[in-house]
């Protein structure tokens, strides 16, 4: 089954819009943690302390808030560098309704597959700090069923809730394994991307081995002609490229 395109775009219909619907949710979830700071962790969750005043701080929501603002100041900066317009200022409100409005075209860039998985991924956080009794969902790569062209996603659900836990696709969902089968799952996935001695890296794997931001991985791979592959969505550089340029 594949996913219908809009022209001109490297993602499909249904990531283009949730795209947009996360960038428009990004100020009220930022709100929110801002409001979840000072709450309880939940049992087993890290607490960071504010110094000199002694007022413990959820980390989660302040990690939640601290990322999804860097993002949306990366991709700003990646938007008006390339489309020589202004860049907004740098409030969560400016900075998410100027992606908004350049959503096309960041769904056109030849990165639009990890914007869109870093935007997704930035949601999934903030909404987990924001309300952490919900029902946790995250990818976890490409479905390994042959000919499909779903991503796996997690679902994680809370303790107090009957319902279990799996991995499911996206697309199809009879492709789905319950906890007692993600072993079997583990190794179709090792299998699947098994590349012969070779290794090839996504750019969350480049940017979170070196530290650098997403839209920095896209600069170096340009500037420098790392080699590439696309495998659906997911772009892959070759990791001896990324090593001589940053190793």
């Amino acid at each position: 089954m594949t996913r219908m395109r809009p022209a001109g775009l490297r993602v499909c219909t249904s990531c283009f819009d949730e795209f947009k619907r996360n960038l428009t949710s990004f100020p009220r979830l930022y709100r929110q943690c801002e409001e979840m700071l000072t709450v309880s962790p939940q049992k087993g969750e890290k607490v960071s302390r504010q110094l000199g005043r002694g007022i413990s701080l959820n980390s989660s929501a302040v990690d939640a808030r601290d990322v999804l603002r860097a993002r949306l100041l990366a991709w700003s900066d990646l938007v008006a560098a390339e489309q020589s317009c202004a860049a907004p200022d740098r409030s969560v409100d400016a900075m998410a309704a100027f992606l908004h409005r350049h959503a096309h075209w960041l769904c056109a860039h030849a990165a639009a597959g990890d914007i869109v998985a870093e935007i997704a991924e930035t949601t999934a956080k903030a909404k987990r700090a924001a309300y952490p009794h919900r029902t946790r969902k995250f990818r976890v790569g490409g479905c390994v069923e042959p000919q499909c062209d779903g991503s796996l996603v997690a679902v994680i659900q809370p303790h107090e809730q009957l319902l279990p836990s799996e991995v499911r696709c996206d697309i199809d969902p009879e492709h789905s394994w319950p906890a007692h089968r993600w072993r079997e799952l583990d190794r179709r996935v090792g299998r699947q991307n098994a590349t012969g001695g070779d290794r090839w890296l996504t750019v969350v794997e480049v940017s979170k081995l070196w530290g650098l931001s997403t839209s920095n991985v896209y600069r170096l791979a340009s500037v420098n002609s790392w080699r590439r592959r696309a495998n659906g969505r997911r772009v892959y550089y070759y990791e001896a490229d990324v090593l001589q340029s940053v190793g």
